[in-house]
């Protein structure tokens, strides 16, 4: 059977980690806060109460500065929120539970070189900004590939989408647990296992970037790996939750994953016992907690139904290697900039117009054009700053460092 589906991307897109203080023997150590920093922390989240809004602090990660938000995280675990465009950070007092929690976000794991990279840089930033070694303990971890050429509306994906895994029935796949979304008339996402400690998610990715999320810098990443432009890139991302982290038994002998920098050598182990072994398990027969299969009239057994050619593709993901573009951190940085200028316009336009309309007279007349409006907001704006004593080149100013 040819298949025309090809592997144009993959990846972490989500990575979660604990963070602990560090024991002599390398180890994760439960310890108070020191009082110096919870002194520090509670005096910029003062400010941003005052402010009611987040406020920028000196702490910079890669030359962004973060935010201390004016409230915490969590139900009550995390006391103080600070966040970046590269970075959450949830700091708790630490006693009965982890010093924090890190959470890196899409735009900086796919700027990185290497996974490893990217933990090395936020370990070097954590030990500088708390002053002592830390420990990184996976949390949580999606990855993901990117898979364009595939009519994922053909799939009858109850039918047609089995798991072998009897590894916990908590992991198991099941009719009662596969949700299916649509946008109009079209299938738009699949969802297995939602809210457990491992799941699966397949969703038009092209679809998502272009109304919801903006990170158009992937079809940057699509094209120089053989995407044509035209047709649609599905993703499929499986996701390990703690829970599953810790129970998680590969090929290579590992029996959970801990530590963060164990992690990005385990990478391919995780997908083939996510999506299943090229060729098979140690018995060759099919393995994978999810895979997409080809119905068979001679067998009733589903689990022993061939793998699909199309996820054979998805099973080798993590075997072959994904080109990004020269500099693909200044062309992420670049189309963000781009989407967030396109969007504020859009934004800026929709209250222009209905401003004018609100305003009306010489604004909602008929032969009225954009000109006319921006002569009379010059106006109405100074008088707005003025009677609100701002000047508005320091708010400007202000703006942009916030920004980072």
């Amino acid at each position: 059977m040819m298949v025309s589906a090809k592997v144009v991307g993959r990846g972490v897109d989500t990575l979660l980690l604990n963070v602990y203080y560090q024991d002599e023997h390398g180890k994760p150590l439960k310890a108070d806060l020191s009082s110096g920093l919870v002194e520090l922390l509670n005096e910029w989240k003062d400010k941003a109460i005052v402010a009611e809004r987040p406020v920028v602090v000196p702490w910079a990660f890669q030359g962004m500065h973060l935010h201390m938000h004016p409230h915490g995280a969590g139900r009550g675990q995390w006391s103080w929120l600070l966040t970046s465009d590269l970075l959450n950070l949830c700091i708790s007092r630490g006693r009965l539970n982890c010093l924090a929690m890190v959470r890196f976000s899409s735009e900086y794991l796919w700027s990185c070189p290497s996974l490893l990279d990217a933990i090395k840089q936020v370990r070097r930033f954590l030990c500088d900004i708390l002053g002592v070694s830390v420990y990184l303990q996976v949390s949580e971890v999606h990855l993901c590939a990117d898979v364009a050429g595939w009519d994922v509306d053909g799939v009858d994906y109850r039918r047609d989408f089995v798991s072998r895994s009897r590894k916990r029935a908590g992991y198991e796949i099941s009719d009662g647990v596969v949700e299916t979304h649509a946008y109009g008339l079209q299938r738009s996402g699949l969802a297995f296992s939602k809210h457990g400690p491992m799941s699966c998610s397949i969703y038009d990715k092209t679809r998502e970037i272009r109304q919801k999320s903006g990170k158009t810098w992937f079809e940057d990443l699509w094209l120089a790996n053989g995407w044509n432009d035209t047709g649609h890139v599905w993703r499929v991302e499986f996701r390990f939750k703690r829970e599953a982290l810790h129970e998680l038994k590969i090929i290579n002998g590992l029996h959970g994953i801990e530590n963060a920098f164990d992690l990005p050598g385990c990478l391919p182990d995780m997908w083939a016992y996510a999506a299943g072994h090229v060729g098979g398990g140690a018995d060759d027969w099919p393995d994978g907690w999810l895979r997409l299969v080809m119905p068979s009239t001679d067998d009733l057994n589903r689990s022993r139904w061939p793998v699909h050619p199309l996820w054979a593709e998805v099973q080798r993901a993590f075997l072959m290697a994904i080109d990004p573009p020269g500099n693909f951190h200044e062309v992420i940085r670049e189309r963000k900039q781009q989407w967030n200028t396109d969007k504020a316009i859009e934004a800026t336009m929709g209250f222009a117009t209905s401003l004018a309309a609100h305003v009306g007279g010489e604004l909602a007349k008929p032969e009225a054009d954009f000109s006319l409006f921006l002569h009379w907001l010059h106006e109405a704006g100074g008088d707005y700053l003025k009677y609100k004593s701002r000047d508005f080149a320091f708010e400007v100013q202000r703006s942009g460092w916030s920004s980072g």
